[in-house]
């Protein structure tokens, strides 16, 4: 990689004449198994030569992923410049202020999303979408590469080429099944509606729906839910039914949005890590992490029990700045500077 950031005029025109070729071939990437998320699932990465492969990956989409972007439904997050975590959460807690519309919440998940993806659906979908056959042809060898099952994880087209797959069934939903509030998270997605037979309609309808036209299948997991209505804790004796939206890594209710459970017991054992004078760099970096969650969440309880004046905020950001400056390329500060 230095080789090639070192003299690039001399790559830019290999890359160039590499995308212009019609004999040109793309590779398959190398493959790992990592453990993502709170819950530590099991996702398979496949990681792209850098040159030509990834750097071709990036120069196409430059040229023609704003026009992706364009075609995608305004709720379509993840993946989307400008649309990540913070978009879509900012989403459902405006959808939850409509008292009457969001009385009962929808919430599904596409199984095996990404290895599902059928790729010759996809590349006539490209093949309506761009008059530019070439444009096509490059987008084509890009997921035949891959020689797995759908689109592999790790390439930079394929979470763009995965909205895009979702694109007119978002459409359906608004249009056709006309749900008022929706909100995808690449294939997580939560609706909602004040009747709760019209959501159960809706989710038989869109499976089929994507089933007919994508070859996908929805996992068994899907849930019809109640949305809570009171504040703060029921009355003695009263057996709440409603519960809050779990999406996106927070828990919304209608007056006050928290973090998820699962993310909250982590954030505590890295608090009690650092109560116990373990100011390591990776426990600096979780906090600093986890501390996000709690700047956009109705936190204040949280703060006054476990974090302020029982932990040294100081001693974390310079743990972080110390790690930040010894990975620093030589002469980088000054640079920037």
């Amino acid at each position: 990689m230095r080789r090639i950031l070192d003299n690039l005029d001399e790559y830019a025109k290999k890359l160039s004449r590499f995308l212009a070729s019609p004999t040109a071939i793309y590779r398959d990437g190398h493959r790992s198994v990592i453990n993502e998320g709170t819950h530590r699932k099991r996702r398979e990465i496949c990681k792209p030569v850098f040159f030509p492969d990834h750097c071709a990956h990036w120069a196409v989409m430059l040229i023609v992923g704003e026009s992706f972007t364009k075609s995608l439904y305004r709720y379509s997050c993840a993946s989307v410049k400008g649309r990540g975590t913070h978009f879509a959460k900012r989403a459902v807690e405006r959808a939850v202020k409509d008292l009457k519309g969001t009385k009962y919440c929808l919430q599904i998940d596409i199984k095996s999303f990404y290895a599902s993806i059928d790729k010759e659906i996809l590349i006539r979908l490209l093949g309506r979408k761009f008059k530019d056959s070439r444009i096509v042809s490059i987008f084509a060898k890009i997921i035949r590469a891959y020689s797995g099952d759908g689109l592999p994880i790790g390439f930079y087209t394929s979470a763009t080429l995965a909205n895009y797959y979702l694109s007119r069934p978002d459409r359906y939903i608004k249009e056709s099944l006309k749900v008022r509030h929706m909100v995808r998270y690449m294939d997580d997605m939560v609706m909602y509606d004040g009747n709760k037979r019209r959501l159960h309609a809706v989710r038989e309808k869109y499976e089929r729906f994507i089933g007919q036209t994508r070859r996908l299948r929805l996992k068994g997991n899907w849930q019809v839910y109640k949305m809570p209505y009171l504040r703060g804790k029921p009355p003695a004796g009263y057996k709440e039914r409603r519960r809050a939206t779990d999406f996106v890594g927070f828990r919304f209710y209608r007056y006050k949005t928290i973090i998820r459970k699962s993310i909250f017991l982590r954030l505590l054992r890295t608090v009690r890590r650092l109560q116990k004078g373990k100011y390591t760099k990776k426990n600096a970096r979780a906090y600093i992490s986890y501390n996000g969650y709690l700047k956009h969440t109705d936190s204040v309880g949280v703060r006054r029990r476990y974090i302020t004046g029982k932990i040294k905020i100081s001693r974390i950001k310079e743990t972080a700045r110390y790690e930040k400056r010894r990975i620093e390329p030589r002469g980088q500060s000054a640079a920037v500077a």
